[in-house]
């Protein structure tokens, strides 16, 4: 509740205090918790762009979390702060798969879109070959 307080303030002053703040609620026990550091990264990212790397530190822990709560979040804030750092999502990969269906359903749609994306990006396309195979099929 502090932390979501905090974040609402946008006042550039008060950084240094909300990135501890976000740091160590990505390491709460509560998924609660680190749900609304999650959700106070992109605020934290408009507010101060300079904080990108610290934040990505942060976004991995969080990417890594297994509570679907926590997850959709994550995904989210990873969108708005890195969404072309694909090696975030090399790891997580199978996890976030396996997790999508228990995850709440905006978090859902965020998380199918990015795995849409990353799936295009780093998948070789399977109908590659088959054209070229078809075509010398048809010339016998």
């Amino acid at each position: 509740s502090a932390l979501r307080v905090l974040s609402s303030i946008r006042v550039s002053v008060i950084v240094p205090i909300m990135l501890l703040a976000i740091k160590e609620s990505a390491v709460d026990m509560s998924p609660f918790v680190r749900k609304t550091a999650a959700h106070a990264i992109p605020k934290l990212y408009s507010l101060e762009p300079e904080m990108k790397e610290e934040l990505i530190a942060v976004l991995e822990k969080l990417l890594a979390d297994r509570t679907t709560l926590v997850i959709g979040s994550a995904v989210m804030a990873f969108e708005e702060v890195c969404p072309d750092m694909n090696e975030l999502i090399h790891k997580n990969f199978r996890k976030l798969v396996s997790l999508l269906v228990d995850v709440e359903e905006w978090g859902q749609i965020v998380i199918v879109n990015m795995l849409t994306r990353y799936a295009r990006t780093q998948f070789t396309d399977p109908n590659l070959g088959q054209t070229e195979s078809a075509d010398a099929a048809e010339d016998e």
